[in-house]
């Protein structure tokens, strides 16, 4: 009888989801390359240093755009988050790039019609291929999977992530994790990764950006213990993927939700990688709230958390490494926390435009002139 009932709730739920996965037009993807400049940066010169440089804004924002029933009146949401975007572009102050994570909804498509982000790209999409395990799945792993928990159904949804840019975007590549590398819930999702290359005006080379959303805990409706297991086969397939895509030459900016807020077993698998395999490129990144909190002469920080580590109280990051000509500096880093807003619908009980808080972060890009 359990099971029975089991049945028919994930029956319903996948049929829900089908039917709003299908209900609502997506707006069609720009082709690249996309030259468009809005904005363009402002190119100082630093008397002092002999450099040249400029200041970026970069916002990463999950936007909670989970479909109905998952999430109700989310569409409402999405556009009057494009309607902020929009406004802050009026005042001059919008951030020159912005990655999206939980743009699930169709509707997201009012988010992007709306805030006047001349160029923007697409995550994964939910027909985009990956093979089902890595080498590094263990039986276990794969016999554990449950249809009941949405396991081994098909995938329904895409990626969620896209990359908003004022400056021209040269490239994308997109990598879906393996298919089967997922847990409870969450393996509905085509969640991956989105690596675009952008053009900043007057800037020798181009800048790096990856986005991405990884496995929840709560949220998949499994244990800790399995989800664990599919974060850390996907963080892997991160890893792997972006040291193929990488170029250690051009400056990189990353950001997205990690999932990994007071999750410790999910953090020391980071840093154990990380000694597993040292390289150079390791040594190269690093966490910008982490940067801006042991480095308060030169960045000011405004973060939400008042703890001595507040990197670990966010599910948020952003991350940095300079190119051998470009050098990055974050210089201002801010939490925006959940806005409140009049018209907006309740989610979780707030009236707020999305559960999550965005991340701000100014950073400053520096390099010497090239002299014939």
């Amino acid at each position: 009888m359990k099971n029975i009932k089991a049945f028919r709730v994930q029956s319903i739920m996948l049929a829900a989801l089908l039917l709003s996965a299908c209900s609502t037009l997506r707006l069609p993807e720009p082709l690249l390359s996309q030259q468009t400049v809005s904005s363009p940066p402002d190119i100082k010169y630093n008397i002092r240093t002999g450099e040249n440089y400029t200041d970026i804004d970069v916002l990463i924002y999950n936007v909670a755009g989970l479909p109905w029933p998952l999430r109700k009146h989310r569409t409402k949401a999405m556009a009057l988050i494009g309607e902020a975007l929009l406004k802050a572009r009026h005042d001059g102050e919008e951030p020159d790039i912005i990655m999206i994570q939980e743009g699930f909804r169709k509707g997201t498509r009012h988010l992007l019609e709306n805030s006047g982000y001349p160029n923007w790209v697409r995550g994964p999409e939910t027909k985009d291929w990956a093979p089902k395990f890595s080498p590094r799945a263990t039986p276990q792993f794969i016999k554990g999977r449950r249809f009941f928990k949405g396991e081994k159904a098909v995938k329904i949804m895409d990626s969620g992530l896209y990359v908003l840019s004022n400056f021209p975007i040269l490239k994308k590549v997109t990598a879906p994790f393996y298919s089967g590398e997922c847990a409870g819930f969450d393996c509905g999702s085509n969640k991956g990764v989105l690596w675009a290359e952008i053009a900043v005006p007057g800037m020798p080379g181009y800048l790096q950006v990856f986005t991405t959303h990884m496995q929840s805990r709560e949220a998949a409706g499994v244990s800790f213990e399995r989800s664990l297991t599919a974060y850390n086969l996907q963080f892997d397939a991160m890893d792997e993927f972006v040291e193929t895509v990488w170029t250690e030459q051009q400056p990189m900016v990353f950001g997205g939700d990690f999932n990994s807020k007071n999750a410790k077993k999910r953090l020391d698998y980071i840093s154990d990688t990380s000694a597993r395999r040292p390289s150079k490129r390791t040594e190269l990144v690093k966490l910008t709230q982490h940067y801006c909190v042991m480095n308060p002469n030169i960045c000011e920080a405004n973060l939400a958390s008042d703890g001595s580590a507040p990197w670990l109280d966010t599910q948020d990051w952003q991350g940095f490494s300079s190119g051998t000509r470009v050098k990055v500096t974050p210089i201002k880093i801010l939490d925006v926390e959940n806005y409140i807003v009049e018209a907006a619908p309740k989610i979780k009980g707030k009236q707020t435009l999305s559960d999550h808080g965005a991340v701000w972060v100014r950073y400053r890009l520096s390099w010497y002139a090239v002299r014939n």
